[in-house]
């Protein structure tokens, strides 16, 4: 069995089999976006003052947390509650998701 170059490979994909990959590849980044404290908050355009005030804490604190390789679900339940949201957390096997209630919701 020889060796084939990627793009000969790719080239012998029909433009229909293409749209199909290419849905399944938006449809799987949808499902796995992450981001660290600062990127959610970039993306829910806020700046760390804002943040700090909602959190009632000092910016250097909002700068520390999100620096920090080991903060706790509550830290992360806290920011996601004062933007707005709620946390959720997942439990991913090969063929289940299973959401975990926070203790707020379990009461």
């Amino acid at each position: 069995m020889g060796y084939r170059k990627f793009s000969e490979i790719v080239g012998q994909i029909s433009s229909e089999r293409r749209a199909r990959i290419d849905a399944m590849k938006v449809e799987a980044r949808a499902d796995a976006v992450a981001f660290n404290l600062a990127e959610l908050r970039r993306h829910r355009e806020m700046t760390q003052v804002e943040l700090a005030q909602r959190l009632e804490r000092t910016q250097a604190s909002v700068s520390a947390m999100e620096t920090a390789g080991d903060n706790l679900l509550s830290t992360y339940r806290s920011v996601v509650e004062s933007m707005g949201g709620h946390l959720e957390l997942v439990a991913v096997f090969d063929d289940e998701r299973i959401v975990i209630p926070s203790p707020v919701e379990s009461a």
